[in-house]
């Protein structure tokens, strides 16, 4: 038990510093991209975010970070996990119309990840238990998807949303090969989804390196296309 909690910890000391250093060369870029957004067919805002894999002592792990800009609000994340995508650490900054509204910060140890969120009014901790098919989602963070088929092995994923302090279970589907036009073309992709119930889902399309190509959640008319295609 000592020597796993020590690399958990170490894991996500790792991640916390790995953007404000030089990426080792054995690190790589996996996906980098602005979505645009739209609510049924209205353009409502962009998302940009970069995923990087690095070494860790025992595997790998992955930090996504993010800048999303949706109407009045900016959210600002950095999310890392381990190899199957299961979150080790997080962090999250919201803004609307310029000013400060909401902090997050969560940890992950052993079985558990903690969340302290910090707003005008004061501040609330939450704590989620993790097994093995665990997931971060924040709401309308939409690159975070992109762990989606990396789990996608399980059945079912336990997903946190960290700002509205839920914790959920999904049906996952693998939904076959299917097209993605971006920018005038045609791009190959395999469409994922993500169910909690016949009208709460969430759609992914990623093209074969795992590139996130296409998000929608058709039960708010949200859908968030790549700008450009990936680079071969």
């Amino acid at each position: 038990m000592t020597t796993f909690r020590t690399t958990s910890v170490g894991m996500a000391f790792l991640l916390s510093h790995l953007a404000g250093t030089a990426i080792a060369q054995s690190s790589a870029v996996l996906d980098e991209a602005t979505l645009s957004v739209s609510e049924r067919g209205t353009p409502i805002g962009r998302e940009s975010f970069r995923i990087i894999r690095a070494p860790a002592p025992g595997g790998q792990v992955f930090l996504a970070t993010g800048t999303s800009v949706l109407g009045d609000s900016k959210l600002t994340t950095r999310l890392g996990t381990d190899s199957s995508g299961v979150p080790v650490s997080y962090e999250s900054e919201q803004t609307l119309k310029g000013r400060l509204f909401q902090r997050l910060k969560g940890q992950g140890r052993p079985g558990r990840f903690s969340v302290l969120k910090q707003t005008k009014s004061g501040e609330s901790a939450r704590e989620y238990v993790l097994n093995n098919g665990a997931l971060l989602m924040d709401e309308d963070v939409f690159h975070h998807v992109y762990f989606v088929p990396i789990a996608a092995k399980h059945d079912s994923l336990v997903v946190i949303a960290p700002r509205s302090a839920q914790q959920g279970r999904f049906r996952v589907e693998d939904r076959g090969l299917e097209n993605v036009d971006i920018a005038g073309r045609s791009i190959p992709g395999r469409r994922f989804a993500l169910i909690d119930s016949p009208s709460a889902l969430r759609e992914i399309w990623v093209d074969e390196k795992g590139r996130l190509l296409k998000v929608s959640v058709p039960e708010r008319g949200l859908v968030a296309l790549r700008d450009d295609p990936p680079r071969e």
